[in-house]
């Protein structure tokens, strides 16, 4: 059923529609796989935008920072500067700067000298690394990040030294960037993102300096070293797909920040989640998905019902009327108007296809007509032939008997009163007539021979029966082949069947001592419900379709033509080496026996 249901016309134009659809659908797919990559594409420069605002920002804060610090120093180098000035001068800078935790100044044995933040204990720097850094270089200098001491908080220290002419350093003033009060003045971007966004600042070792939108988790927190960690720090910059917050699928998009504030490499990292990376992709695809949808069943309904109107309609009512023409309705015609498109011109087509059979069955009807009537004269004049044939036989034989026979029967008994009226010395003569005599015996075995091949008396005076046992009798004498004869019941048929049917027995017979190479022959004749059955059977070679379709096997011909005049039929049958069967069926005429 579902196989036929896919071979009707109006879903095959279905599926042409569908099929025109495909590449539309193609498009589609094409256009949202290109809008993600766009999307994709604007995230990674979005993330170098925001790795480069986050060197623009560093760089300006260490620039003020170097300001703020080279102040700070002058102020260190005036003479008679007690710590107590130098903690107001700290406290009042570190209230207009609220980005730093921490201003101050240490000895350069490392103890602090001032801070901004009063100290609860006393504290020295000498191993902390932007104090040494600064020692060292001699000028401007900056940490690593860590939890300030003072401050409690997560501070990146920035560190100047103070040096005097003589080219000794007086101190070394410091400045504790509020790292978390960055990370929430870097990152203003957050209101353009969505609420599960993350923006990380990671190091190559995997430590998470800076974390957006939790600034306050990330101090002191390592990225596992996962394959996101493996695939930044590979390829350096790019764009990749991995679980994010909850196990959501994210898109993070990395770049290196080129930091003046740190002394190692550094990554941005900005994390969204897919579905609103490609929220837009997706809102555009499924748009056009339900656009395709419309016109796909639009145009499905046009190919359906379109279909039906100009399509199928012209092609039920071919279909309709060919079986019509299949069921012998000749005279059938579609109906239809005749145009310039393909259906209309299929069924002219076909209206004169109709139009020409039902000619040729007219003509064909009447050379039927003329056929049989042909046959028909064929037949009776075959009949009539053979009728003619057969009284002509007759004819001929009565006379044979009758008057040379007569005549043959007198010269004898003249002879013989000839050879009685010599006298006895008349040897010679007497011998002599004496074989006249035998010659006129053999002329009129002779003329009694002649006269039952042309009409056996035995056939009109003792009828079928009769005639065929003494016709097998003599058959077998001439032939040595065996015959015999089987009769099922008595049964009564008139001159001109019995004629016939004697016929066919003697051509059968002739057929078998020419063709069969029998050693046996069988007649069979079986009368029942008024139908007569003559069978004849061998036991030869067998005869072959070829031999039986033959049109100059004469023979068979004959004796199909006279069962035919008998309103009877022929069946032939043989097989190789098997034998050969003729049947002959008729119905048993009411007319009475004619045996004169």
């Amino acid at each position: 059923m579902r196989l036929y249901f896919l071979k009707t016309l109006r879903v095959r134009l279905l599926l042409l529609v569908l099929f025109a659809v495909i590449p539309a659908l193609g498009a589609i797919a094409y256009t949202a796989s290109e809008q993600r990559r766009l999307a994709v594409v604007q995230i990674q420069r979005n993330v170098l935008q925001l790795a480069e605002f986050i060197a623009h920002e560093e760089e300006q804060i260490l620039q003020g920072a170097r300001q703020m610090l080279i102040a700070l120093t002058k102020f260190i180098e005036k003479e008679n500067t007690q710590p107590s000035e130098c903690n107001a001068f700290c406290a009042d800078l570190l209230k207009q700067f609220r980005r730093y935790a921490n201003l101050g100044a240490v000895k350069p044995n490392g103890e602090i000298y001032c801070s901004a933040v009063p100290l609860n204990r006393s504290l020295n720097a000498a191993e902390q690394l932007w104090f040494r850094r600064a020692v060292e270089a001699g000028g401007f200098a900056a940490g690593d990040y860590h939890i300030g001491r003072i401050t409690g908080k997560p501070v990146l220290v920035l560190a100047y030294p103070a040096i005097n002419a003589a080219g000794d350093t007086l101190a070394v003033v410091f400045a504790a960037l509020d790292l978390q009060w960055l990370n929430q003045h870097k990152f203003e971007i957050e209101d353009q993102l969505p609420d599960d966004f993350t923006i990380t600042q990671l190091d190559e070792n995997g430590v998470v300096l800076a974390q957006q939108p939790e600034p306050g988790q990330w101090p002191e927190r390592t990225m596992p070293k996962s394959s996101l960690f493996k695939e930044i720090l590979s390829q350096k910059k790019g764009v990749i797909r991995a679980p994010g917050p909850q196990g959501k699928p994210f898109i993070y998009a990395f770049a290196p920040v080129h930091s003046s504030l740190r002394n190692r490499q550094i990554y941005v990292i900005l994390g969204l989640s897919e579905r609103y990376t490609f929220a837009d992709s997706n809102r555009i695809l499924l748009r056009n998905l339900t656009l395709l949808g419309i016109v796909a069943l639009a145009a499905m309904l046009a190919a359906w019902f379109g279909g039906e109107l100009f399509i199928l309609r012209q092609i039920k009512t071919m279909v309709q009327a060919s079986r019509r023409l299949a069921a012998g309705e000749l005279n059938t015609r579609t109906g239809l108007p005749y145009g310039k498109d393909e259906l209309s011109q299929l069924a002219k087509a076909f209206d004169e296809m109709a139009a020409a059979l039902e000619q040729r069955r007219a003509e064909r009807r009447l050379a039927e007509k003329e056929l049989r009537r042909s046959q028909e004269l064929f037949r009776n004049l075959s009949t009539h032939l053979q009728v003619v044939r057969e009284e002509e036989r007759t004819r001929i034989a009565r006379q044979i008997h009758d008057d040379l026979g007569q005549a043959l029967t007198a010269l004898k008994i003249d002879i013989s009163w000839l050879n009685n009226k010599l006298p006895d010395e008349r040897d010679i003569i007497r011998e002599k007539l004496k074989s006249m005599v035998a010659l006129v015996d053999e002329t009129v075995q002779t003329v009694r021979k002649v006269s039952e091949d042309l009409r056996p008396g035995i056939l009109d005076d003792f009828g079928l029966s009769a005639a065929i046992e003494w016709q097998a009798e003599e058959f077998q004498k001439r032939t040595g082949i065996e015959c015999r004869t089987v009769y099922s019941e008595e049964f009564d048929l008139n001159k001109e069947q019995s004629t016939n049917l004697f016929r066919i027995v003697q051509e059968s017979l002739t057929n078998v001592i020419r063709h069969a190479e029998a050693t046996k022959v069988e007649i069979r004749i079986n009368a029942k419900d008024d139908i007569l059955v003559l069978e004849i059977q061998d036991n030869g070679q067998g005869i072959t379709e070829a031999a039986i379709a033959n049109s100059r096997s004469f023979g068979l011909i004959g004796i199909k033509e006279r069962a035919h005049s008998l309103g009877g039929e022929v069946t032939i049958t043989g097989a190789r080496n098997e034998g050969t069967c003729l049947t002959v069926k008729m119905p048993i005429s009411e007319r009475e026996n004619c045996h004169d």
